[in-house]
């Protein structure tokens, strides 16, 4: 269900309501109530859906999250500010491997280690 076309028809409901109220019998009133009724219960229950699918998106999100976090392979040490893996050679930034997992080795730089993608300094 689209929640923007039931809350729109809903709307337009409303507004033709308003239009009619003072000019039109009760019979196209009732039909025009009952239309809307069925619009704004549309839209609840599609909105009731978009939160059930938020809540069950952000729960799994939380979970790749912690296995991603889990899985992360852990530095043996660090050296001037960044990180050094085991197998690897090289200094790698410590804020991009923290932040997103990834493994950026940095560049010296006029004694100072800095990371290529995210530009931190590092020494």
């Amino acid at each position: 269900m689209d929640v923007v076309s039931s809350v729109n028809g809903a709307i337009a409901l409303v507004s033709k309501l308003r239009d009619i109220a003072k000019k039109i019998d009760q019979a196209e009133m009732h039909n025009l109530l009952a239309d809307l009724s069925n619009e704004l219960a549309d839209a609840k229950m599609a909105m009731a859906e978009l939160k059930e699918q938020v809540v069950t998106i952000s729960e799994e999100n939380r979970l790749l999250k912690e296995i991603q976090l889990g899985e992360r392979e852990k530095p043996v040490q660090v050296r001037y500010g960044c990180y050094m893996f085991e197998g690897a050679e090289g200094l790698f930034c410590t804020a991009c491997y923290d932040t997103k997992g990834q493994k950026i080795r940095a560049a010296r730089i006029a004694g100072h280690y800095r990371c290529p993608v995210c530009k931190a300094m590092l020494s």
